[in-house]
């Protein structure tokens, strides 16, 4: 069999933050087609199979792009087409049975017009800064189980590969060497024990981590999904379909819908609120301009202003759309910015009449002096700051 695995593999070296991964040619897709009498008719197919595409790529929400929302979206298809090109395909296609000749379509989309459809929808428009996914399979055929990974590939990893790739999902395989298999079993990744998956997973370094168990037996095929996010936090789904590929395709749906959600916003003006960040360790012109660059480009900003500046701290206005939280989860995906504890507030004394408690004059008419309890102590109340740290890197 020829495996095509579409996924990355980490060279094993242990780094300070996990990056995130650009996802490039999000607004683009490539479909196959056969050869048609018409070619107005084939671009017209084209275009709403890949606007399709597209729209769950961005939005990673597959299960919302369905119904009239997407009719609609087909309908104007064509009208949001910035460039497209038609090459005919060496290999013939198999359709509907029958080998025929077919063309390739790829179709590249004004991204202006796919955000403003999703933001008008209500759906979340997610960016192409994305978490990188270390995905541990074991599938399990006939009581047989199999552990994936790049030095043992399988059918369910490739299709894995392939649907998250068109999902946006940048997935990573496990090399199953020796030191994976001397910290992992297929029996750990079947029962889905997280403490031995998260331990296993450390010397890769992604921004999360999945498990994917699938079960072949006699025919009909079942399976399970576990994700594992950076907080501790984890979430599991229920898997079936007809084969393989379906499997791994709403493993793939799934995983994107997690991300979305934590990642991604919508984008008008309901859901857009301002807050405050300072980042210390800008000592230049060139560090400031390289972190506001950086700031602009995250994917739930709207835009980022320079609200004040001491010694090597800068304080920015962020607005963003949706949660502060989303803005935290975005940044903690690039080394650019380190989130830090804020510093200790200065302290003030607000005493009553009653609180000052009196202390008797000493020898030589000393004056009595005035003594605050300590949970009269308050510290001064400032705006609400998110504080981060540049690591001189981008």
């Amino acid at each position: 069999m020829n495996f095509r695995i579409l996924v990355v593999l980490f060279s094993v070296f242990f780094v300070s933050y996990a990056n995130a991964v650009p996802v490039k040619q999000i607004y683009r897709a490539e479909i196959k087609l056969p050869v048609e009498e018409s070619e107005a008719k084939m671009l017209n197919q084209a275009f709403s199979q890949a606007v399709e595409q597209v729209l769950v790529r961005v939005s990673g929400d597959k299960a919302a792009i369905t119904g009239s929302l997407l009719q609609e979206a087909q309908s104007k298809a064509a009208t949001w087409v910035a460039q497209h090109s038609v090459v005919a395909l060496n290999q013939l296609l198999l359709v509907d049975g029958q080998l025929v000749a077919g063309n390739q379509v790829t179709v590249v989309f004004y991204a202006e017009s796919i955000d403003r459809f999703l933001s008008q929808k209500n759906l979340p428009v997610w960016g192409s800064d994305r978490p990188s996914v270390l995905v541990w399979a074991v599938n399990e055929d006939n009581g047989v189980r199999h552990l994936s990974g790049a030095n043992a590939p399988s059918q369910l990893l490739n299709d894995l590969a392939s649907s998250a790739a068109m999902s946006g999902v940048p997935i990573y395989a496990p090399l199953i060497d020796t030191v994976d298999k001397g910290a992992i079993s297929s029996a750990d990744v079947w029962g889905f024990f997280e403490g031995s998956i998260r331990q296993a997973s450390k010397r890769y370094q992604t921004d999360a981590v999945a498990a994917i168990r699938v079960s072949n037996y006699s025919g009909s095929v079942s399976g399970s999904l576990l994700v594992l996010l950076s907080d501790g936090s984890s979430q599991r789904f229920s898997l079936s379909g007809e084969d393989l590929t379906a499997l791994a395709d709403q493993a793939s749906a799934d995983m994107a819908k997690v991300f979305s959600t934590r990642y991604a916003a919508v984008r008008n003006n309901q859901a857009e609120s301002r807050f405050l960040i300072q980042v210390s360790g800008i000592n230049s012109y060139s560090a400031l301009n390289k972190v506001q660059t950086y700031l602009e480009r995250v994917g739930v900003v709207r835009d980022a202003a320079i609200a004040g500046a001491k010694g090597d701290a800068v304080t920015f206005s962020i607005a963003i759309n949706g949660s502060k939280q989303k803005l935290i989860n975005s940044i903690s995906l690039n080394s650019v910015l380190q989130q830090v504890e804020a510093p200790k507030p200065e302290l003030s004394v607000t005493p009553t009449e009653a609180d000052i408690q009196p202390v008797l004059a000493g020898e030589g008419g000393v004056p009595a002096v005035a003594v605050v309890p300590e949970d009269k102590v308050e510290a001064i109340s400032s705006p609400v700051v998110e504080y981060f740290k540049y690591n001189g890197v981008q």
